[in-house]
C-alpha cells in the first residue's frame, strides 16, 4: 500500500465508529434524529392545517364564483351541443363576466396559480364567444377546464386534513 494511503483505512474504521456512536448506519449514511423528524413532521403537519384552515375560509368567500363559473361552462356546452348559437353567445358573455368577477376574489391559499390560470383563460374565452369567434375560444376553454381541473383535485387534498 502507498504511504499516503495507509492511513484511509484506519480513518475509515474511526469515521465507522464516531458514526455509530452518533447513531448513524456508517461513516456515510446518517440516520435522522428520531426527535428532529417529528418535530419536522409536527412542523409539516401545522402548515398544512394552518394552510387547509385558510383555504376553508376562501372557499366560503369563493363559492359562489366557483359555482358560477361551473354553471356557465355546463350552459356553454349544452348550447353548443344543441348548435344553439344565440345561447353561446350569451353564455359566452356570462362565463366573461363571472370570470372577471372571480377575479376580484383574493388569491386562494392552495394552489394560486391554477387559479388565476383558469379565470384569465375563462375570461378570454367568454369574451371571444361573446364576440362570435367560437374558434378562437376553444384553446382557451380547455385552458380553463385543464385549470379548474386541477384546481379542484389541489383544493380537494384538504378536505382529508385535519383542521
Amino acid at each position: 500500500m502507498k504511504p499516503a494511503l495507509r492511513g484511509i483505512p484506519l480513518l475509515l474504521l474511526a469515521a465507522g465508529a464516531v458514526a455509530a456512536l452518533g447513531g448513524c448506519a456508517g461513516p456515510f449514511h446518517h440516520a435522522a434524529n428520531p426527535e428532529v423528524a417529528r418535530t419536522a413532521q409536527a412542523a409539516a403537519a401545522s402548515r398544512t392545517q394552518l394552510t387547509c384552515s385558510e383555504q376553508a375560509a376562501w372557499n366560503l368567500r369563493g363559492k359562489a364564483s366557483v359555482t358560477a363559473l361551473y354553471a356557465d361552462t355546463g350552459a356553454l356546452s349544452a348550447d353548443a351541443t344543441a348548435d344553439n348559437l344565440p345561447g353561446v353567445t350569451k353564455a359566452g358573455r356570462k362565463l366573461a363576466s363571472d370570470a372577471i368577477a372571480a377575479a376580484t376574489l383574493p388569491l386562494p391559499t392552495v394552489d394560486p396559480t391554477s387559479w388565476k390560470a383558469l379565470i384569465a383563460a375563462y375570461a378570454a374565452a367568454g369574451t371571444s364567444l361573446a364576440a362570435g369567434n367560437a374558434s378562437g375560444a376553444v384553446p382557451q376553454l380547455q385552458t380553463g377546464n385543464s385549470a379548474i381541473s386541477a384546481f379542484t383535485t389541489a383544493i380537494g387534498k384538504c378536505q382529508g386534513a385535519k383542521l
